[in-house]
């Protein structure tokens, strides 16, 4: 099921208007799993940004997972304009951090912030938050995705986009 970002995550949401207002999803602090994760997601402005919450032993999440990285590695070497993210949640750092190695994921890795796992209605996963180039939640989804309704939210979102090596 799909929800406007208007009636779930409120608070992250309620980001100042304007030229220089900032994305709240941009002010997380992120504690990395990987040692490729930033500490915050400001690093992916100007990219359309897939944030994709993970449990252990999610087989739908695997699931995400496998269709995520087909789209990511769909694009030119020399031009991404979508990056994925993976937040852990469902044990301690420590035990995240076992799990999350099974994935063998070249994506970045983090645990989930607690401002944004507070926000949350529905505490299952996976779950899909597509930001778009500012860092503006365009599309949250919970549960798996499926590939046309992925590609339906990301189409136009990645032609706005800047590419990234």
């Amino acid at each position: 099921m799909t929800f406007k970002p208007v009636s779930i995550l409120w608070l992250l949401l309620a980001a100042p208007f304007g030229a220089a207002a900032i994305s709240p999803f941009y002010q997380l602090n992120l504690t990395p799993i990987t040692q490729n994760a930033p500490s915050n997601l400001s690093v992916f402005q100007g990219q359309v940004l897939a944030i994709m919450l993970v449990q252990p032993d999610c087989s739908w999440c695997k699931k995400q997972y496998k269709l995520l990285s087909h789209l990511v590695e769909q694009q030119p070497k020399n031009c991404h304009k979508l990056a994925v993210m993976m937040m852990a949640t469902g044990g301690d750092r420590h035990t995240l951090k076992r799990a999350m190695k099974r994935y063998q994921s070249h994506f970045p890795i983090t645990t989930l912030p607690n401002k944004l796992a507070q926000s949350l209605t529905v505490k299952s996963a996976p779950q899909l938050f597509i930001l778009d180039t500012e860092g503006v939640l365009v599309t949250y989804h919970i549960g798996f995705m499926p590939e046309n309704a992925l590609r339906s939210a990301l189409n136009g979102l990645t032609a706005k986009a800047q590419c990234k090596v």
